[in-house]
């Protein structure tokens, strides 16, 4: 079982190796547009640790409906 303060960890995570994508030089410039286009949605540090401690304790968090499939409108 994973904690909240795991989910929140690896989305922190996530998002500095996405930021490492867009400013690395060994990356195409494609590749560093789509991490651009990436995170201008992701959550940032103050959202995700939010998050995780407004979800500690509950069995299915907002964290777990950020990361499940998108729902076809």
């Amino acid at each position: 079982m994973t904690m909240p303060d795991e989910r929140a960890r690896a989305l922190r995570w996530a998002g500095e190796f996405l930021l490492k994508v867009q400013r690395g030089d060994e990356f195409s410039e494609a590749i560093k547009r789509e991490a651009k286009v990436i995170l201008r949605h992701y959550p940032r540090d103050f959202e995700i640790k939010w998050q995780a401690e407004f979800d500690a304790g509950r069995s299915r968090t907002v964290i777990d409906q950020w990361l499940g499939p998108d729902k076809e409108k």
